[in-house]
């Protein structure tokens, strides 16, 4: 251990004359241990929250979609197909179209969007493990509805007696008079209903992609191809080759930029909290500034002797500030350790409840190493700061002492 390190050592843990100097540090090193592990725990929440979102729109949304730049819809070759499916890094292709339609339902209406799926769509998102109630062979007529759809419609498996009528606008301005022929309708009975999410479960109804084709008159169209990516395989390398395959005509989006909205709010809300907490722990940090000043108060004859045998005054500086990084770095990992230990308290039992009517019964909690890592720059920089500006005074009380 170097000279500094040592004095530096035995002046965290000396007493002072009038001990002030170690309440002022005590008080010091508590702060920063609030302010770390408070740190800890609220972006670890934030972590758990945005898992617990993606996890919902996981069940829905594929690992990469293809769609057209231009238009809602497209024709995929079949040799274009095939090559997609035998694409490296590519599980599973799904082809989908959909379209904003009317539905019927006895004496109840309501606007959804259809969505004609293929027999892969359920190799390739989540849906199938979300059906409540009843059965559905993806690929065969029939309606999958939502469960806010359903409900709004008014429709009961167990006591459904008629099937619902579903109307989709022909292309073109109808004249006067024949409003009756605006529409193509078709009618489908409902199979089973699912529950992801309110976004999914108050619009969506699915049904198979041949009935989806001879409602729209596009026979061989689609407005989607929903790619699963082999287990182990890299994201961002299938989707590059992907776009290469494709062309600059498709746009080819992850899960995060198909819900790129969303995740970039949690982000900033992450982020603007991250800003609070860090100016709660900046507040905190520079109570270190009057630990130093008094110890420089009640070491000032110490000071005088090193200074007169020799040390030179960048070194005493050197001196106190070792002494608020320790300050620091104490409190720091204290907290940051009491931190990890709520967290893993949440995670294995569940201490914050969130009541009845949710989707998981706790609070979703997940540590990062990013964000521990960030959380240390945070103490460095704030309490390298704070005793920097502290032992900015030094010069002075070593003068008067000489």
């Amino acid at each position: 251990m170097s000279v500094l390190g040592f004095i530096a050592r035995r002046y965290l843990k000396s007493r002072g004359r009038s001990g002030s100097m170690q309440v002022i540090q005590q008080v010091s090193m508590i702060g920063i241990c609030v302010g770390a592990m408070a740190l800890v725990v609220v972006l670890s929440a934030f972590n758990g929250l945005e898992d617990l979102v993606r996890s919902f729109y996981d069940r829905f949304d594929p690992d990469i979609k293809i769609e057209a730049v231009k238009g809602k819809h497209f024709e995929v070759s079949d040799q274009q197909f095939e090559t997609l499916c035998l694409l490296q890094g590519v599980d599973t292709v799904a082809q989908v179209l959909e379209e904003k339609v009317f539905l019927r339902y006895g004496d109840r209406e309501s606007v959804a969007m259809i969505k004609g799926v293929d027999a892969a769509f359920p190799s390739v998102t989540g849906v199938k493990e979300s059906i409540r109630i009843g059965t559905y062979a993806f690929g065969q007529e029939g309606l999958l509805l939502g469960m806010g759809l359903a409900y709004k419609l008014g429709v009961y498996l167990n006591e459904a007696r008629s099937s619902i009528q579903v109307f989709v606008p022909k292309e073109g301005i109808p004249r006067p008079g024949q409003w009756q022929d605006a529409y193509r309708t078709r009618r489908l009975g409902p199979k089973a209903v699912f529950s992801i999410q309110p976004d999914f479960d108050d619009v969506y109804a699915l049904t198979s992609l041949e009935f989806c084709r001879e409602l729209l008159q596009l026979p061989a169209s689609v407005s989607a191809l929903e790619v699963k990516v082999a287990q182990g395989a890299s994201m961002d390398a299938v989707k590059e080759r992907i776009m290469e395959l494709m062309g600059p005509q498709f746009r080819v989006r992850d899960r995060d930029e198909q819900q790129a909205t969303v995740f970039k709010v949690l982000q900033s809300e992450g982020l603007m909290t991250y800003l609070i907490l860090s100016l709660t722990l900046a507040i905190a940090c520079f109570t270190i500034l009057g630990a130093i000043t008094i110890s420089l108060v009640e070491k000032r004859r110490d000071l005088f002797t090193l200074w007169s045998i020799g040390m030179p005054r960048s070194s005493i500086r050197r001196l106190f500030f070792r002494r608020g990084m320790q300050i620091t770095l104490i409190g720091g990992v204290s907290g940051m350790v009491l931190g990890v230990a709520v967290v893993a308290l949440q995670h294995r039992y569940g201490l914050l409840k969130l009541g009845s009517g949710y989707a998981v019964d706790a609070y979703p909690v997940r540590i990062s190493a990013e964000d521990m890592l960030l959380i240390t720059c945070t103490l460095l920089v704030l309490g390298g700061l704070s005793s920097l500006l502290a032992v900015s005074r030094l010069k002075i009380g070593v003068v008067r002492t000489s």
